[in-house]
This record gives C-alpha cells, sequence and structure tokens, in this order.
C-alpha cells in the first residue's frame, strides 16, 4: 500500500473552504488538539494574509494558515476561525485553477488520512 505525500505549498489557498464535516468525532478531536504554534514550529511561517486587515480579524481570523497538495492531487490546509482550527480544502467538484492546474475533491477518507498525517508529524 502506497503512503500520500503532502508537499507544503501555501500558493494554492484559492478554491479551499472549511471541509471540517467530513471528519469523525475522532478525527475533529485530533484537529482540536493542533495549535499555530504547533503547526508554525513544525512546517515553518504560514500563510498569514488573512490575518493583515482589521476586516478579516473581525471575522475572526487571526492566525495563519497551512495548506498542502497530496500525491493525490488534492489541497489540503489547516486554519483557525475564533481560536478552533478548521480542516480545509476543496470540497465538491474536480478544481482547475487559471493555468489549467486540476484538483480532485476532498474525501472523508482523504480527510482522516490528511488528520493522521498532522498527528504524526505534530508528535
Amino acid at each position: 500500500m502506497t503512503t500520500t505525500q503532502y508537499i507544503i505549498d501555501l500558493g494554492v489557498v484559492d478554491g479551499t473552504s472549511n471541509v471540517s464535516y467530513l471528519l469523525s468525532d475522532q478525527a475533529q478531536e485530533a484537529l482540536r488538539s493542533f495549535t499555530p504554534r504547533k503547526v508554525a514550529e513544525c512546517f515553518g511561517p504560514g500563510d498569514a494574509r488573512l490575518t493583515e486587515d482589521s476586516y478579516n480579524k473581525s471575522k475572526g481570523y487571526a492566525d495563519p494558515e497551512w495548506y498542502w497538495v497530496s500525491s493525490k492531487r488534492q489541497v489540503w490546509g489547516i486554519g483557525w476561525r475564533w481560536g478552533e482550527p478548521r480542516l480545509r480544502g476543496r470540497s465538491s467538484i474536480r478544481w482547475k485553477n487559471a493555468v489549467g492546474a486540476t484538483w480532485n475533491p476532498a474525501t472523508a477518507e482523504d480527510a482522516a488520512e490528511f488528520v493522521t498525517f498532522l498527528q504524526r508529524e505534530l508528535a
């Protein structure tokens, strides 16, 4: 069985949204154990563009976000709103960006696998 590979890429944020609903209760609990500080210590600085203006801060975006591209051509990320972690991804359809790269939609199985990857890396 091959293991999915994840490559950090802070430039793939476009088209992502909260996909935490894909996670089981157990995976949600694991997600809640992650903090921006732990993620930054492991993966380096995140994308802080959302936190740069007062409008976004007033909407609860005060922490950086991190994004990865998987070997399954999916985009995954983690961000926080109002201090609560959120799984980010491209959910429902195949998505094509401006340069023609296509991405596969997020699935519950792959979401759980991504959270397991984060648990392993942040341990």
